[in-house]
């Protein structure tokens, strides 16, 4: 298993673009581009094999969604962690999503996406 892997860049096809901020006209827009959790779950499976990560979600007292994501490197579990509060398209699973996508770059999944001009 080589983790250098997990930063590798996702085929242009998988990476989607959304509006963060509009606009008053709606003339002009800021575009922030992500991934599908599918397509990180996909990654890791790929370089690490599904039997070797994981993911476990917990939830704070203000309602915001934590995920950690384990690699097994060798024995060990190494874990990273980020998360997420609901989002305004999916409510709860939109942050649970949210949770994962932001712990996977931990890991290096999808970085450079944020090293794109805005």
């Amino acid at each position: 298993m080589n983790l250098k892997y997990l930063a590798a860049p996702f085929p242009r096809q998988a990476v989607h673009w959304r509006a963060q901020t509009v606009g008053r006209n709606g003339d002009k827009a800021l575009a922030l581009a992500y991934l599908d959790a599918r397509d990180v779950m996909d990654r890791l499976d790929m370089v690490c094999g599904p039997q070797n990560w994981q993911d476990e979600y917990t939830e704070t007292a203000r309602g915001r969604v934590l995920c950690k994501i384990g690699i097994r490197v060798g024995d060990e579990w190494v874990w990273k962690s980020d998360g997420a509060g609901e989002t305004a398209v999916e409510g709860e699973k939109g942050g649970i999503s949210d949770a994962l996508k932001r712990a996977a770059v931990h890991w290096g999944i999808g970085r450079y996406l944020y090293r794109f001009d805005a």
